[in-house]
Parts: structure tokens; C-alpha cells; sequence
């Protein structure tokens, strides 16, 4: 899907799908409320605006510069707060939402001491991420597994 077929109804509707699997057991953080409530008040076209907002990531092409790839927004999930929800070009100018579970860095050594807790996080986040992805499928929301 292209950048500006994204309207804010669909990124709500993909914030929306995100929180209910990622926040299923627990009430929404208020830090997870404030990052969303950007999207408050937004209506049709205002993606670009929405996409500027503060709390969004964005990450510029190594090979072209001044072209964003990627825009995420940390919205975490009940057992770890880092896991984002992205926008992120898949190739040419088209995008997809993808859950970037942001957990690389726990790829810790089997004799480490934390090693079992550090793969059960990722286990997890594997698993919500998945669980995401085939939600926002179910509801004609562009993702990675398109073509």
C-alpha cells in the first residue's frame, strides 16, 4: 500500500488491533495511552501530520537520503515496553505495518545466567507478534506476507 493511501482511520484501526492482543490481560499504560492519543482529533488525510508527531520513529534510507523507511511508535506490550508498531516500506514506495518486537539485544549466550528468561521474552514477543500481523491480515491491513 502506498504511503498516502494510509489514512488515519487505518492507522487507528491498526493501533486498535496492536494494543488489544499486546494489553489483552493488563489495563493500557498511561504511557501507552499518551502515545496513542496523538492520533485524537486526526481525520482523513492527516497521516503526514501524524507521522511528524513527536513520538514517532523514523528511520532514513542508508541509500536514499531524505527518504524515511520506517515510522514506529513504542507502544510495548504487557511484558515488555519496547515492542513498536511500524510502518515500514517493504519495497519500491510500497508500505506495510509490521510489530518490531525490539528485542535483539537479549540474544544472550545459553550459559548466561538470564539466558532462560531472555528467551521466553522472545518466545513471547514472537509469538504476540505474530498474533498482530495475522489480526491486521484479517483486516485487509497491509502487511509484510503481501505481495
Amino acid at each position: 500500500m502506498k504511503l498516502d493511501d494510509i489514512t488515519t482511520e487505518i492507522m487507528k484501526k491498526a493501533i486498535d488491533i496492536y494494543v488489544s492482543a499486546a494489553y489483552a490481560n493488563v489495563p493500557l499504560p498511561l504511557t501507552v495511552k499518551s502515545r496513542i492519543a496523538f492520533c485524537d482529533g486526526s481525520t482523513g488525510e492527516d497521516l503526514k501530520a501524524i507521522l511528524s508527531h513527536e513520538v514517532v520513529e523514523r528511520v532514513e534510507s542508508e541509500d536514499e537520503p531524505g527518504v524515511i523507511v520506517s515510522y514506529a511508535v513504542r507502544l510495548g506490550n504487557e511484558k515488555y515496553p519496547h515492542m513498536k508498531l511500524a510502518i515500514r516500506r517493504q519495497r519500491g514506495d510500497d508500505y506495510c505495518f509490521v510489530v518490531d518486537a525490539h528485542d535483539r539485544l537479549f540474544d544472550l549466550a545459553s550459559a548466561h545466567p538470564d539466558a532462560p528468561k531472555a528467551q521466553e521474552l522472545r518466545d513471547y514477543n514472537r509469538w504476540l507478534k505474530e498474533e498482530v500481523e495475522t489480526r491486521w491480515r484479517e483486516a485487509d491491513l497491509p502487511t509484510p506476507d503481501e505481495s
